[in-house]
């Protein structure tokens, strides 16, 4: 490295680690509502892994964030000794995290891990959604983004300072997105840019925490992520994140494949000039996280399999997560989408889309032109009206012609 720069030697020890994480590449089925009047809580993706046969089809995070490795590899190198403006930036970020990490660690067990004692034991107690979101947005989330901003939505209870004891008031705001007619609702955390554009999304979740297991980071991939839902399953229908719980960021995928289509879409009705238009929704919890990307152009949806945000034998933050985590946020340096042109050819017969623009056919004009953003109320959209049955209601009956006629 540079002698005048001098970044943590932590960002450069393990960069051969992120090829151990795995995005799953994921496609809708027939039972998915995209075309209905839903908000993001109430969506069904009905969404299972694609396969090769039996073997499911993945994408590496080294392939996808190959220019963040990259970059972090040449400066490691010294090979890269003219830093552009957001580039210094970016790596300042990370630094200025990482070498202040345990005031962060010590700041988010506070709130995500807090404690009750007793007489006869301690136990963990669940922090509420609006707790978990703060905490999150202000002690890892928000100091790795670019820009300088972000916003809560500002439908959330309980509005009040991070927990923790720093006082920081985040910035609550309107953050719906969507349109009536189609999905809509409204985002926990949205990150902006230096120039002030909308660009990452976040989903905060809320579930009954449990003591930590020693299992690996990243699952194997014959994990169900979720089996696609019938006709006749009992469904709990409409659940809000503070309504389901879950034992990991694994629970409210329906909701954040939503989310993150919805926002891809909208960012590529906003900025069509965008590079490629692959973007994240990083989906967190108390305890681990983990990330679903789509892309408006090429329909290719992505989600990767839960990351510890703790490491499990030392209960402390995860610098290989922070990494993850800050390259996700800086997509738009680090991430240059999936090149489909490029892939090999025993690829090139594999259906690898999502089959959104397919289910969504009917409404595609809808997602393509008429998405807003920064909403504070949306309207009823359009639904059947029930069928009812009233006491002395009123038909006109059938009848047949008379025989004799």
């Amino acid at each position: 490295m540079a002698a005048e720069e001098k970044y943590d030697e932590r960002l450069f020890r393990n960069l051969e680690s992120f090829k151990g994480v795995q995005f799953a590449l994921l496609k809708l089925g027939p039972l998915c509502n995209a075309t209905k009047s839903r908000l993001f809580t109430e969506a069904d993706c009905d969404f299972e892994r694609i396969k090769d046969g039996d073997i499911p089809i993945a994408a590496n995070f080294s392939l996808i964030f190959q220019p963040g490795i990259a970059f972090l590899k040449d400066i490691r190198d010294d090979k890269k000794q003219n830093l552009l403006s957001h580039e210094k930036k970016a790596l300042q970020k990370l630094d200025g995290y990482v070498k202040v990490i345990d005031h962060h660690e010590n700041c988010l067990k506070k709130v995500l891990l807090r404690q009750q004692s007793s007489e006869k034991e301690v136990k963990l107690i669940s922090p509420t959604e609006t707790e978990v979101t703060v905490a999150l947005a202000e002690h890892l989330l928000g100091k790795l983004a670019p820009g300088e901003s972000h916003i809560i939505d500002g439908k959330v209870k309980g509005q009040g300072p991070c927990q923790c004891g720093c006082n920081q008031k985040p910035n609550y705001s309107s953050t719906g997105i969507g349109h009536e007619d189609v999905w809509h609702g409204y985002i926990d955390i949205v990150f902006s840019s230096h120039v002030g554009i909308p660009e990452c999304i976040a989903t905060a979740q809320v579930h009954q925490i449990s003591s930590p297991t020693s299992s690996d980071a990243i699952l194997p991939l014959d994990t169900p992520m979720k089996r696609p839902r019938t006709e006749d399953d009992d469904s709990p229908g409409g659940k809000t994140i503070s309504e389901v719980k879950v034992s990991s960021a694994a629970g409210d995928e329906d909701q954040a494949i939503a989310q993150i289509i919805v926002f891809s879409l909208l960012q590529k009705q906003r900025h069509p000039e965008f590079q490629h238009h692959l973007i994240p929704n990083i989906v967190i919890s108390p305890t681990d996280f983990h990330i679903f990307m789509y892309d408006a152009v090429n329909d290719i949806l992505l989600g990767s399999y839960p990351l510890q945000i703790f490491d499990v034998e030392t209960g402390s933050l995860r610098i290989e997560s922070v990494m993850i985590l800050w390259m996700v946020l800086h997509y738009r340096m680090f991430c240059e989408g999936i090149k489909v042109g490029a892939l090999t050819d025993d690829f090139k017969d594999l259906d690898i889309k999502s089959h959104f623009r397919k289910i969504a056919e009917t409404k595609l004009d809808v997602y393509s032109t008429s998405l807003r953003e920064n909403v504070g109320y949306f309207p009823p959209g359009k639904r059947k009206t029930p069928i009812t049955f009233e006491a002395n209601w009123f038909a006109k009956e059938l009848k047949y012609k008379d025989i004799n006629d």
